[in-house]
C-alpha cells in the first residue's frame, strides 16, 4: 500500500473545496450544519500571503487529509501572544489514521515558528467523527490539546421558506414554516447614518476595535495593516455608522454557503465595534445590515455569541441562539501555559 505523504499545500484551493464538500457531505450531510468553503475566500484567509501553515496529506497523489491555519495575535489579560488559528481539519473516512499525523505536523510547525499556541473550533455534535476525534484526542493527549470553553452562534432567518426546507432539526423546519414572517422581521430598514466602509475610516475602526475589546479576557489584537487587509478585501464587506462626520460603529462580515438538508446562502458577522452608539443606534445598524443582506438573496445571518457582539441589539432584531454550538480548543507548545476559560472573549471562528 502506498504510504501517506504530508506536505505544505501549494494549490489554488479548488481541489480542497471539492475535497471538503465531498467528505463533509458524506459524513455530516443531513446531520449538522456546516460551511462549504469558497476557493477564493480560502486563498485569502490561509493562502501564501497569510503566512499560514497548511499541511495536507496525499496517498498516491490523492488528497486524503488537510488542516489549514493563519497567524494572528491574541491578547489574554495584559499579555499579547502570537497564535495560529486552525481551520479546515478534514480527513477522508477511508484514511482516518492520517488525522494524528496531520495534528502532529501542525503542532511541530507552530512550535518551530515560536507560536505560543494554536486555536481550533470543534462543532458540538457528538454524532460527528470530528467531535469524537477531538474529544478523544484531548483525553488521550491532555498535554497537547485541551478544550477550553463552549459557546455558540446567533442566527437570524431572512428567508424562512428556504430554511424550512434546509433545516436539520424538525423544530427548525416547523418554526420557519409557521413563524416565517415573524422570524424575518427587523424593527428598522435602511438607516441614513450607515454607509460602506472607506479606506479613510481605518484609523477610527482600529481605535474602536481596541476600545470595544479592552475589557475582554481574550481579544484579537489587530494591527492597522492587518485590519486594513481584511476590511478592504473583496471577500468581506464592511458597513459603518457615521454621525456628525465621525464613524461611531462598524460591522464586518463575509458570505458563505451553508449546507443543511439543502444548501443555503449565509453571512457571517466577523467583527463588530462601536464607540458612542446607544442601544437604539446599535439596533438600527444591525437592522440596516439585515435589510441589505435580505435584498441580496442571503437566507440567514450568523454571528458568534461572543462579548464583541451586542446581545441586546441581536435580540431586538430577532436573532436567536442557533441550535448548533462549538468548543474552542487550544494546542499547547513549550512556550505556553494553557489559558483559563475566558468569561468574555472575541475570536475569528470561521
Amino acid at each position: 500500500m502506498a504510504r501517506v505523504e504530508i506536505r505544505d499545500y501549494q494549490g489554488d484551493f479548488k481541489d480542497v473545496a471539492e475535497f471538503f464538500h465531498r467528505v463533509w457531505s458524506r459524513e455530516y450531510g443531513g446531520k449538522t450544519w456546516f460551511p462549504i468553503p469558497n476557493p477564493a475566500f480560502m486563498r485569502w484567509r490561509v493562502g501564501p500571503e497569510s503566512v499560514g501553515f497548511n499541511p495536507v496529506a496525499y496517498r498516491s497523489g490523492e488528497l486524503v487529509g488537510s488542516v489549514f491555519s493563519f497567524p494572528h495575535s491574541l491578547r489574554i489579560g495584559d499579555t499579547v501572544f502570537p497564535v495560529s488559528i486552525s481551520t479546515g481539519f478534514t480527513v477522508d473516512d477511508a484514511h482516518r489514521g492520517v488525522a494524528l499525523q496531520l495534528v502532529q505536523r501542525f503542532r511541530e510547525e507552530i512550535e518551530e515558528r515560536g507560536i505560543a499556541f494554536g486555536i481550533g473550533l470543534v462543532f458540538d455534535d457528538p454524532t460527528t467523527p470530528s467531535y469524537r476525534f477531538w474529544t478523544k484526542y484531548a483525553q488521550t493527549f491532555p498535554q497537547n490539546f485541551r478544550i477550553v470553553f463552549k459557546s455558540g452562534f446567533w442566527a437570524k432567518f431572512l428567508e424562512p421558506h428556504a430554511l424550512a426546507r434546509a433545516g436539520i432539526k424538525a423544530w427548525e423546519r416547523i418554526a420557519n414554516r409557521t413563524l416565517g414572517p415573524l422570524l424575518r422581521f427587523t424593527p428598522h430598514k435602511y438607516d441614513p447614518h450607515v454607509r460602506p466602509y472607506r479606506a479613510g475610516d481605518l484609523d477610527r475602526c482600529t481605535q474602536m476595535l481596541k476600545t470595544s475589546t479592552a475589557g475582554f479576557d481574550w481579544a484579537m489584537a489587530w494591527q492597522p495593516e492587518q485590519l486594513s487587509a481584511q476590511l478592504r478585501n473583496p471577500a468581506y464587506e464592511t458597513l459603518v455608522f457615521e454621525r456628525d462626520g465621525q464613524v461611531q460603529g462598524m460591522v464586518n462580515y463575509h458570505s458563505l454557503p451553508m449546507q443543511g438538508r439543502e444548501l443555503v446562502q449565509a453571512a457571517m458577522i466577523d467583527l463588530w465595534a462601536d464607540e458612542g452608539l446607544g442601544f437604539a443606534e446599535r439596533v438600527r445598524l444591525l437592522s440596516h445590515l439585515c435589510t441589505h443582506l435580505a435584498e441580496r438573496g442571503v437566507h440567514a445571518v450568523i454571528a458568534p455569541r461572543s462579548a464583541m457582539m451586542p446581545a441586546g441589539a441581536f435580540v431586538a432584531n430577532l436573532f436567536m441562539p442557533a441550535p448548533q454550538g462549538f468548543f474552542i480548543g487550544v494546542f499547547s507548545t513549550s512556550r505556553s501555559v494553557p489559558p483559563s476559560p475566558p468569561r468574555t472573549w472575541d475570536l475569528m471562528v470561521m
